[in-house]
């Protein structure tokens, strides 16, 4: 796993500024098969510093994106382990921090760390953009987490050279009508994926709350034209996928934000979704959440269905 450092206005392959292009081309020499960009979301920073006044390791080189995370935190999950990609994965972090205290503290500063995403973006394309230009025929997938999904699709309004395969959005910190509007900038070859769950749905309220601007999360919204849309908790999607190989473990109970990535059975279906994309069509995936009749009774329907959807619109 390479790690990458991008800030407002500059790219790294570490916290201390080693120029990205030679760590690029041993990596692009060494590992075969697509590269995988992932981006996390908020609180972490590459270039935090645990100190007497906060001693929490927010370096997601050290948690998510190591092999084993530098914690026992039930959250902290490992993403190449995880995902389990055959190229090479690239970790990039950005200063998604906001100091403060308190909850009620951490979201006013909220509004910042959304519009330093959209200037980390550009970074990012610059990247992408990089690894087209070394390589023409390599497949250039990215994965974002809350506001890395911010990131990554503002990212694709900025590509020049590259031309991602897919892009994969966990609990996507990010208006639908904004993430609308990128997506129709972003190449037209490109396939972007929504997981959301209702057990985020808090965040999703909190993320409308917080944020610039007005409308629905991409987790509350209706689905986007275009854009597979999966309800990762759903109770008939659930049945479907498990019936189609991929069980997944239980859903948490009550909030949560990080089930996307923390949930047993979530690593493959993740790289079906990325390697079989002609397989997971957004028609195919809205299928999976559409209640099956049973043959004998025709007009029962599935108790899941009458399920409360959590303000979600179209799940």
């Amino acid at each position: 796993m390479m790690q990458c450092v991008a800030t407002q206005t500059h790219l790294a392959a570490d916290a201390a500024g080693a120029p990205i292009d030679p760590a690029l081309d041993r990596v692009l020499e060494r590992d075969c098969g697509p590269v995988t960009l992932m981006l996390h979301g908020f609180r972490y920073c590459p270039l935090h510093q645990p100190s007497t006044n906060d001693p929490t390791v927010r370096d997601p080189h050290r948690l998510i994106y190591a092999q084993r995370p530098e914690t026992d935190c039930t959250r902290m999950v490992s993403w190449p382990q995880l995902l389990q990609r055959s190229g090479p994965t690239l970790g990039i972090g950005w200063p998604a921090m906001y100091q403060g205290r308190g909850t009620l503290a951490v979201m006013r500063g909220f509004p910042a760390v959304y519009q330093r995403a959209g200037l980390v973006a550009q970074q990012v394309a610059k990247l992408a953009d990089r690894i087209a230009e070394l390589d023409p025929t390599r497949r250039i997938d990215i994965i974002g987490h809350s506001l890395g999904a911010r990131v990554a699709l503002s990212a694709l309004t900025h590509m020049k050279a590259a031309e991602p395969g897919q892009v994969l959005l966990w609990g996507a910190a990010e208006r639908a009508n904004v993430a609308q509007q990128m997506i129709a900038q972003a190449p037209t070859t490109t396939s972007i994926t929504n997981v959301r769950a209702r057990t985020n749905a808090r965040y999703d309220a909190m993320f409308e709350w917080a944020a610039p601007g007005r409308g629905p999360a991409m987790g509350s919204a209706r689905p986007i034209e275009g854009v597979r849309t999966l309800t990762l908790d759903d109770p008939i999607t659930e049945h479907a996928l498990a019936q189609r190989g991929h069980a997944l473990g239980p859903a948490p109970r009550g909030k949560c934000h990080w089930s996307f990535y923390t949930r047993a059975g979530t690593g493959p279906l993740y790289s079906e979704l990325l390697d079989r994309p002609g397989i997971w069509t957004a028609e195919r995936i809205a299928a999976l959440a559409q209640p099956q009749q049973r043959q004998s009774s025709g007009w029962m329907t599935t108790l899941s269905s009458y399920l409360p959807v959590n303000r979600m619109r179209g799940a």
